[in-house]
């Protein structure tokens, strides 16, 4: 996959303080992770049942809101009255959140006044918790013990809701830890040991933990450390744990608040005129596209900078060095995970906005690739922040993009669009035609999800056009199979053959097996609809071997390719079902997800989705 091209510093403290953050003063307090509750005038509103607790959730988390005949398809599929049991479920809801309402606007039911509610939810999956809030925000699960047995879209919709709160808050987690990890180790290994409960194999967490070690002094219990996560990784991935978990063991310190100078190191009295130089290199080789010598380079920079104990250096370089492995087709975003960390580590500690707002949008963009949304968007949303508090218009508007790239690998299409459409405002203010390009692929594509084929069309080639005009080639595939979508859709077979069939070789000739597949899948649709399921099969299953080529593909254009070939098997390998299932639940991707489980209507999601 194309990745998009890759510090401006304001010292100023980072906070997560925003007017869009929940307000502690709201009148209303809602509880949704854990045991649910509503608090209120200093005691608990009574909201009773399950299912009116289900349709509060629902408002809660449904951007674009539902009809009362979805929610009562939805919620009470087998009632007798299924509307009347929605009237006296909106009346309990009413009286549990006033003075918020719930507003019926073009038949469509929502909460207005949300100002007045304080949702732990909300905090969580919009990444505005506070480090100190982390303990008591970062609960149990959603709607933690209710099930619905007799609604089965119900349960598979919370499923999926479940599965991005859960990553919502594993990513709160490791930021919380991330931000303490200078002012307060002790408790910032108490919050990363949680979040490694929640992924025991996340080695930008190790990592962390064994920075807090070295960091409260004990060097002793980083090494322990080290080693019981080797055994671990040994034990049951049968492979090593990766060396740079043992990078804090090796790097000497660079910041010490009661050394204010080394912010503003003169490099000339420290040795950072080398990493300078060398840093300087490394983006002239990336500029270039020789990303081997513009890595090699890079750590030869980090390494510099952190002998010479230049905080502000070496967090430049460490960010330029995660942001050329991630944007570098050669899959190396593993290693990014900890270093992109380590750039978050440092900007928080020197106040540096622009740094935290650029490391912030990269941990929100792995989180992406891998499918993992809940961490992207609470990462994005606080890129987003720290940027608009910063007045940088090239931050926010690249931040935005991803943001909405995120919410249509969803299927939000409700709030996707919009945020696409600001994205681009921002990009144009700012002259960013590369970033302007990638934000209208996916507009283009929120386009055709939502059957505007012809709108679909127009985006997809002025997407292609930006990219060309822009110098940047290697993207032009991605757009190019959305136009072919569309012209196929527009039932112009030949052209849409034609059209995926150059993605086809564009990408194979720049050496993206991300973009091959995409395109191949467009290829076996247009099979597909000639006739040739067989063809069809083949094509999709090539797909997936280019997807595979690499650990840090597109996840989006595996799970795509895997729900398209499980629709033609109709479910029969029970290995691509599997798959698919895992993927699309893990996102969630709400659209591929019904799809996957119309082929496997014996399943669901509860039975199958990751803990």
């Amino acid at each position: 996959m194309s990745r998009p091209p890759g510090p401006r510093r304001l010292a100023a403290p980072i906070t997560n303080d925003s007017p869009a953050a929940a307000d502690p003063e709201a009148a209303v307090r809602i509880v949704l992770l854990g045991p649910p509750r509503v608090e209120a005038d200093g005691g608990r509103r009574r909201l009773p049942g399950h299912k009116p607790w289900a349709l509060l959730t629902i408002l809660l988390l449904e951007s674009a809101g539902l009809t009362r005949r979805e929610l009562a398809e939805r919620i009470w599929p087998a009632a007798d009255n299924p509307l009347g049991a929605v009237r006296w479920a909106l009346l309990q809801v009413r009286r549990a959140i006033a003075p918020a309402r719930v507003d019926e606007v073009d038949g469509r039911l929502r909460i207005a006044n949300r100002a007045a509610l304080a949702v732990d939810a909300d905090v969580v999956l919009a990444g505005r918790l506070e480090a100190s809030d982390a303990d008591r925000i970062v609960g149990g699960d959603l709607l933690e013990g209710f099930a619905f047995d007799g609604a089965p879209n119900l349960e598979q919709w919370l499923a999926l809701q479940r599965a991005r709160v859960r990553s919502a808050s594993a990513e709160g987690l490791r930021w919380a830890a991330t931000v303490l990890s200078d002012a307060d180790p002790e408790r910032a290994i108490s919050l990363a040991e949680r979040a490694a409960q929640l992924d025991p194999f996340d080695d930008a967490v190790h990592e962390l933990i064994v920075y807090c070690h070295v960091r409260r002094g004990d060097r002793r219990a980083a090494r322990d450390h080290v080693e019981r996560t080797t055994r671990l990784y040994r034990a049951e991935l049968d492979e090593d744990a990766p060396l740079s978990i043992a990078r804090p063991l090796e790097r000497p310190s660079t910041i010490d608040r009661d050394d204010v100078s080394l912010s503003t190191a003169d490099p000339s009295l420290t040795g950072g005129l080398e990493a300078a130089t060398l840093l300087e290199l490394a983006r002239m080789r990336l500029e270039s596209g020789d990303y081997d010598s513009a890595v090699e380079l890079g750590r030869r920079a980090v390494a510099a900078a952190a002998a010479g104990r230049d905080g502000a250096l070496e967090g430049r370089a460490t960010l330029d060095l995660a942001t050329t492995l991630i944007h570098s087709v050669r899959g190396r975003d593993r290693e990014a995970h900890g270093l992109v960390r380590r750039a978050l580590q440092l900007a928080t500690a020197l106040g540096d906005r622009g740094m935290a707002a650029d490391a912030e949008r990269e941990i929100g963009y792995l989180h992406f690739l891998e499918a993992d949304y809940g961490a992207a968007e609470a990462a994005l949303e606080r890129a987003i922040r720290i940027a608009t508090l910063d007045g940088n218009q090239v931050a926010l508007g690249r931040a935005l993009t991803i943001l909405g790239a995120c919410r249509s690998d969803r299927a939000d299409y409700a709030s996707a669009e919009p945020t696409l459409r600001l994205a681009v405002d921002r990009l144009i203010e700012v002259g960013d035609e590369r970033w302007r390009a990638y934000a209208l692929s996916f507009i283009a594509r929120v386009e055709l999800r939502t059957g505007r084929v012809e709108q679909a069309l127009l985006t997809a080639t002025a997407s292609i056009a930006a990219a060309r005009a822009s110098g940047w080639l290697s993207l032009v595939p991605w757009p190019m199979a959305i136009l072919g979508e569309a012209q196929l859709l527009g039932a112009d077979i030949r052209l849409a053959s034609a059209t995926f069939g150059q993605a086809y070789l564009l990408a194979r000739e720049i050496g993206d097996p991300c973009w091959q597949a995409v395109a191949l899948r467009g290829m076996a649709l247009v099979a597909q609809q000639d006739g040739d399921p067989d063809r069809a099969r083949g094509l999709l299953a090539q797909g997936l071997r280019c997807a595979r080529e690499q650990p840090d593909t597109y996840t989006w254009a595996t799970a795509a390719l895997l729900t398209d070939l499980v629709g033609l098997e109709g479910g029969a390998s029970r290995a691509h079902l599997a798959e698919a299932i895992r993927i699309v639940t893990r996102g969630p991707m709400a659209d591929l997800a019904r799809r996957v489980l119309d082929a496997a209507s014996s399943q669901t999601l509860d039975q199958t989705v990751d803990p």
